[in-house]
């Protein structure tokens, strides 16, 4: 390893541990530009499958088993906890990277070295369904706002499929264990703590898309519900900056219309079913909820 790179740890939290976390594994070990690092795979509370655990370790993973549910949270802060290289990466077991992605992350922090945290492009696998290139729309909208939003330095760009973090301000994030939407909370947290965020293009994440209007459903409103629940643990100042520009959407949502106004028409219509159907569906829940399962099969 050259003297020059920075040391990186990957953790992956899992419930669902199915074959596609082996796939997600294998896209990780297989990136290209960095040198050797450490995997984490940490389990939570369901036991994974004897030859996913097998596989996993071929691959040279650390798998951690842990026997009681303790939530994505949880696991993200064990994670962390288990942590001494200088950079941390936190993903999911439903992702594929792409081979230069944690080379292009490795390389932004290089570049700044103010930056304390780094989000991932993550683009969706190839649609394959009608429902799928629905969903795709609303996947570009939320990009192209985000990306012209605050020059890109806001929640919208921070998912959690694909999250890096410099260690030392990892360790000082303080990260409540009921936090539904981890994604918004961290990059405020971040911010909170007087850190720099980064969107990189060129690092990309593949996440296949729900592939069912129920789970699309489900993840809609984690999102919508995320600014009432971050209400609860954030200042008035950082709750303020959850609010983005609704013009800036309404032009993202021309743009497409103009390009494809078959599924963008659509993807307007089951905008307008989950705000009505899904209403206070995570209003008192709790850290744990029903895993999407179809997006876990890539």
């Amino acid at each position: 390893m050259k003297k020059d790179n920075l040391t990186f740890t990957v953790a992956i939290p899992t419930y669902y541990g199915g074959f596609g976390l082996v796939k997600t594994a294998k896209s990780i070990i297989n990136s290209k530009g960095v040198g050797k690092f450490r995997l984490i795979v940490s389990v939570d509370g369901n036991p994974l499958q004897k030859e996913v655990k097998a596989q996993l370790k071929k691959l040279g993973a650390e798998v951690i088993e842990n026997k009681k549910r303790g939530g994505q949270v949880t696991r993200i802060k064990q994670n962390i906890s288990l942590t001494n290289s200088e950079i941390i990466i936190l993903t999911q077991d439903d992702v594929l990277f792409d081979k230069h992605a944690i080379a292009n992350i490795l390389n932004a922090f290089k570049k700044n070295p103010n930056v304390t945290m780094v989000g991932a492009r993550i683009l969706p696998t190839p649609a394959k369904t009608f429902f799928e290139k629905i969903i795709e729309t609303g996947i570009k909208v939320n990009y192209f706002t985000g990306k012209n939003w605050k020059n890109g330095d806001n929640y919208l760009l921070a998912s959690g499929r694909c999250l890096a973090f410099k260690t030392t301000q990892a360790k000082k994030l303080s990260i409540p264990e009921e936090v539904i939407n981890a994604d918004a909370f961290l990059y405020f947290e971040n911010k909170r703590k007087n850190g720099q965020f980064l969107a990189v293009d060129t690092a990309v994440v593949y996440n296949k898309s729900p592939q069912n209007l129920k789970e699309h459903l489900k993840q809609s409103k984690k999102f919508q519900y995320s600014q009432e629940e971050l209400s609860k643990y954030m200042d008035a100042s950082l709750v303020k900056e959850y609010s983005f520009p609704k013009a800036l959407m309404v032009r993202a949502f021309i743009n497409e219309f103009l390009k494809n106004p078959v599924y963008t028409g659509l993807y307007v219509l089951i905008s307008i079913y989950t705000r009505i159907m899904g209403k206070n569906m995570y209003s008192g829940a709790t850290r744990f909820w029903s895993t999407d399962v179809s997006t876990k099969k890539i």
